[in-house]
């Protein structure tokens, strides 16, 4: 490959492009010791749950007599999950890059560069193939014969198998982002459809949940891997390279291997010439934004209130930024899910049915448990609430554009309590589709009423709380929105401590429904969000009377 692309500043350009993507994981230098033992803890122990829930994945194959699909499937895991990396590394990595200027101007070739670009997510693709392949192999072979020859074509299939896919993608990823960039409302049509998705994962989930045989965890895993058996072998009819894999772990099909293996190294050699070919026009078309229409004078004319302005330019930039919106509003469509799962089925039928946590309750234990059903019912909703906080990091996304803000002839008061309103006008909107979902199912309209006050309460408290952080100590210098979206320290302590203060407080409802009656939980699911609101709405008020350094931040 060196060869072929020329070497000259190939190595450079690949630490560069590595580092970069390190740093967008959370490994940075100069961050600490204790930053980067904590991020290399948490990347040891998800990968410690995938392998342990790949091999009882395999092992459940395996005893629903699907082994024989064990090849197919590690070789369409690991290719799934190379895919998806493909489509949320490579738009500003590839192509649509804000750097593409710098990189055009330096002294070597092209096919240099988009080789430098796309090698790292090939490499990441092939480690993360890995990772969810050997513990599928590990299983497959702890039963099955292991003849040589098997494991060298399943350990070549483990590295290749995300390859040709990834290659593909990519050039997938260029085509939709050059499509949806010539639509305004991309973002949000994105959001929708990522909404979509959330919601086919969790009725799936349930759906899984509840046709699992009560009791008996073995059946329940021999069901798993039947289904996994099925979806391998619809995997094999429309991708025969995953047919030809199988074939060279299973039968020892040289043949098999051969074909994968060309197939596996010829795509992303075609892809990264087609890629260097027509990276200049690939990069403007992929940055190129929507074509904007004329209004019309009277349009143009419309007076707004500052307020309102401000909390209209919040809700757009939410709806432009996917990856903003999904994890500032995960919490109010996990919310929706819940209020349509109960009208739907029911609180007594999904505590029936094993859905949650695998606990089976008949109907004489429910009936016994209603009190504390009723009383623990809001503080789902309080959770999903607390969850929700595209208020936490507002003030930190301005980054560079920061000055507008700081220089507004608006005081620190209206800038902030845009944000918060935007955050409520979404969460608002959350929290009446789920009331008018309970009330459709069924539900007593109190216990809706305590559901929508608790959901309500702990979104404006904690988003308050985390507004307020963010804006006593903003984060303008960050290059990835994820740094303060995901990481930052408003988002953790908004998000933590609304987490933790939503199930003490159900705690408490629970307790008080037994020890005092339901009235006194019915007080604590009224009394305990609305505290929590005006608190953190104090503490919001507190940090915008002080005001931040700057012009335009003083009331």
């Amino acid at each position: 490959m060196t060869v072929l692309f020329g070497g000259r500043g190939l190595l450079p350009l690949l630490r560069l492009q590595i580092g970069a993507l390190l740093y967008g994981l959370g490994l940075r230098r100069g961050s600490g010791r204790l930053r980067v033992a904590g991020a290399c803890a948490l990347v040891a122990l998800l990968a410690v749950m995938a392998v342990a829930y790949l091999w009882a994945l395999g092992t459940g194959m395996v005893a629903a007599d699907a082994g024989d699909a064990v090849p197919a499937f590690a070789a369409l895991a690991g290719s799934l999950a190379a895919v998806a990396l493909v489509f949320v590394k490579a738009p500003g990595t590839v192509f649509g890059c804000r750097d593409y200027d710098l990189v055009a101007s330096l002294p070597v070739p092209v096919r240099t560069v988009v080789l430098a670009r796309t090698a790292p997510l090939y490499g990441f693709g092939v480690a993360l193939s890995t990772l969810l392949s050997v513990p599928l192999y590990a299983a497959y072979f702890s039963v099955l014969p292991a003849a040589p020859l098997a494991v060298a074509a399943a350990a070549a299939c483990s590295v290749l198998a995300p390859l040709a896919p990834a290659a593909v993608a990519t050039l997938a990823s260029l085509a939709l982002t050059s499509v949806a960039v010539r639509f305004r409302r991309a973002g949000a049509v994105q959001l929708a459809l990522s909404a979509l998705a959330v919601a086919a994962v969790i009725g799936g989930s349930l759906a899984l949940g509840g046709a699992s045989p009560a009791g008996d965890d073995a059946a329940a895993l021999a069901a798993i891997g039947d289904a996994a058996g099925a979806l391998s072998s619809a995997a094999t009819s429309a991708y025969p390279p995953a047919a030809w894999a199988a074939a060279a772990v299973r039968e020892g099909s040289v043949a098999g291997l051969l074909s994968f293996t060309a197939l596996s190294l010829a795509l992303p050699v075609v892809v990264t010439l087609v890629l260097a070919a027509c990276y200049p026009s690939a990069n403007a078309v992929a940055t190129s934004g929507p074509r904007r229409r004329a209004r019309s004078a009277a349009t143009s004319r419309t007076a707004a209130s500052p307020l309102r302005a401000l909390t209209a330019k919040e809700l757009r930039r939410i709806g432009s930024m996917p990856f903003y919106a999904l994890n500032g509003c995960a919490g109010m469509l996990l919310m929706v899910a819940a209020a349509v799962a109960i009208s739907v089925l029911g609180v007594d039928a999904l505590l029936g049915s094993g859905v949650i946590d695998g606990v089976r309750l008949d109907a004489q234990a429910v009936a016994a448990l209603r009190t504390q059903i009723d009383a623990a019912l809001p503080w789902v909703f309080g959770f999903c609430g607390a969850m929700s906080l595209t208020a936490g990091p507002s003030v930190s996304l301005e980054a560079r554009a920061s000055w507008l803000m700081l220089t507004a002839p608006v005081g620190a008061g209206t800038v902030l309590a845009s944000k918060l309103l935007a955050n409520l006008v979404l969460g608002g909107t959350a929290a009446a589709v789920s009331a008018i979902a309970l009330l459709a199912g069924g539900t007593s309209p109190f216990l809706v009423l305590q559901c929508v006050a608790a959901a309500v309460g702990m979104l404006t408290g904690f988003a308050s709380v985390a507004l307020a952080l963010d804006a006593m100590r903003p984060n303008f210098a960050w290059t990835a929105p994820a740094e303060v979206i995901k990481r930052g320290l408003p988002m953790m302590v908004g998000a933590l401590g609304g987490a933790l203060a939503s199930l003490g407080l159900g705690f408490l409802s629970v307790t008080a429904a037994g020890a005092l009656g339901p009235e006194a939980s019915v007080a604590v699911n009224l009394v305990a969000p609305t505290a929590c609101a005006l608190v953190g709405l104090a503490a919001l008020r507190a940090v915008a009377r002080r005001g931040l350094p700057g012009p335009g931040w003083g009331e």
